[in-house]
This record gives structure tokens, C-alpha cells and sequence, in this order.
């Protein structure tokens, strides 16, 4: 039932919204009633920190999996950019749906945006800075930005092609900003 409600509740934020999306619509979503709802996640905020903290588990498998790297910057930067895309791809909704508020309530999309993608955003740099280490990225890189810069794009490429507005499909904006990406980075 839980994983149900998180599905719901997913769904029914991307498409309605965060203010809009309501415990009711959720528990309709999942088959159940609002009791049920309310006994997995005593309220909206906790159900929609659950949901948001679902695409993290993705992300935190890929971190924990350093050692599983090639060391090409290419394929390792390709890597992470697919992780990150095949989560946002499940969640865009969801994502759009906390991009729209961001503005209204900054705290909730800097506790939930920032707390998801903050241990991703360290993994790529700690990847960058072990390759700067064996020479194969420039010294003077900034790592964290690198990080943020690339999932910031990678996320613009997700809204662009959803709406149309891009030629590029998904494996092409992928490989093109990674190796836009690469290039501006080897040493």
C-alpha cells in the first residue's frame, strides 16, 4: 500500500500540482481512503518529502557504487547523465510540479531539491577531483559547479524535449553534454 500511495501521490502531484493535489485525490489514486493515507505518512508534507526521497535512492545507489567506474570520462560522465535522466524521466511531473514552486515556497524546493540532488552533486565532484588527482581533468576545475552545472543542463534537455522544443532525443542531448562537458574539462 505504501509504494502504491508514493506512486499516487507522484502522479497526482505532477499533474495537478503541489497545492493543488489533495490527500483525497491521492488515496483515490492508490484505492484506498484518506485514513489509510494519513496512517503510511501523517500528512501531504511528509507524503511529498517520501516521494521526492524515492528518486534519491537512485541517485545514492549510483554514489555508492564509485568503485563500479571504468575511469574514461566519457563513459563514467555518460554514466551519472543517464542515472540522472532515467530518475528525472520517472518523476517529471513531479519535478516541473516543484520547479512551479519554488518560487512561492523556497524552503520546501531547497529541502527537497537540494537534500535529493546535494549527495549526487558530491559523488560526480568526488569522481572529478580523484581524476584530477590522476591528471586526467584540468586542476583549477571546480567540481561541485561542474556537478551542478551538468544536472542543471541535463535537466533543462528533459524539459526542452517533453515540450518539444528540442531536435535532440534523449540519448543525443545525453551524448552531446557529456561530451561538451568532457571537453571542457580534460586536463
Amino acid at each position: 500500500m505504501r509504494q502504491r500511495l508514493l506512486e499516487a501521490a507522484q502522479t497526482e502531484f505532477g499533474d495537478k500540482g503541489i497545492d493543488a493535489a489533495t490527500t483525497r485525490g491521492i488515496a483515490d489514486r492508490a484505492g484506498c481512503n484518506e485514513v489509510t493515507l494519513f496512517r503510511h505518512f501523517e500528512s501531504k508534507q511528509n507524503l511529498l518529502a517520501a516521494v521526492v526521497q524515492e528518486t534519491a535512492k537512485e541517485f545514492l545507489a549510483l554514489r555508492d557504487c564509485e568503485g563500479c567506474f571504468s575511469g574514461d570520462l566519457c563513459e563514467d560522465l555518460g554514466r551519472y547523465a543517464r542515472a540522472y535522466n532515467a530518475a528525472m524521466e520517472r518523476c517529471e511531473g513531479m519535478a516541473r510540479a516543484l520547479i512551479g514552486e519554488s518560487r512561492r515556497r523556497p524552503t520546501l524546493a531547497k529541502e527537497l531539491i537540494g537534500d535529493v540532488l546535494e549527495p549526487f552533486h558530491r559523488s560526480i565532484a568526488a569522481y572529478l577531483e580523484q581524476r584530477k588527482h590522476d591528471g586526467a581533468v584540468r586542476a583549477d576545475l571546480n567540481s561541485i559547479a561542474f556537478a551542478e552545472v551538468l544536472t542543471s543542463t541535463l535537466m533543462g534537455g528533459l524539459l526542452r524535449r517533453s515540450s518539444g522544443l528540442s531536435a535532440l532525443d534523449r540519448d543525443g542531448w545525453i551524448r552531446e553534454t557529456v561530451e561538451i562537458f568532457v571537453r571542457g574539462t580534460t586536463a
